[in-house]
């Protein structure tokens, strides 16, 4: 006997993003890229000016997936602190469990899409011959 029906349809505020990279110092900096992308609607992107302020960013996780995911919470959390999108983003050290970067942002009139959280939802992170991909889903 049948009681009801169910059907699974795309959620519309999330995300996903798919990014790849040769390393994976290269990978992250692209996610961080994306993020910006997302949220300013714009590419290419705009960069800071040479006077903006560098701002040091350290972070120690489980492993490189958590890392990843850290990385861009952490990016989403200063912005709405500061209200800057981070469009340079360098990562100067990456191990499996930590990473150092310094970033620098630009202070955009308005924001085409808020980004509420990166999530383990979907997350998935892959070595190739030719480098690194990766799907993260965030929260719009």
């Amino acid at each position: 006997m049948e009681s009801g029906t169910h059907q699974f349809e795309p959620h519309v505020s999330e995300v996903q993003l798919r990014i790849s990279g040769t390393g994976l110092p290269e990978l992250f900096e692209e996610a961080g890229y994306a993020l910006a992308e997302l949220m300013l609607g714009e590419a290419p992107l705009p960069q800071p000016s040479p006077e903006s302020a560098v701002e040091r960013v350290a972070l120690v996780a489980a492993d490189t997936e958590a890392l990843l995911v850290d990385w861009l919470n952490e990016l989403i959390a200063r912005s709405d602190l500061t209200k800057r999108v981070y469009t340079d983003l360098v990562v100067d050290e990456l191990q499996e469990r930590s990473l150092r970067a310094h970033i620098r942002g630009v202070s955009p009139p308005v924001l085409k899409t808020a980004v509420k959280a990166a999530t383990f939802h979907g997350l998935e992170l892959n070595e190739h011959d030719d480098g690194f991909t990766a799907t993260v889903v965030l929260d719009v």
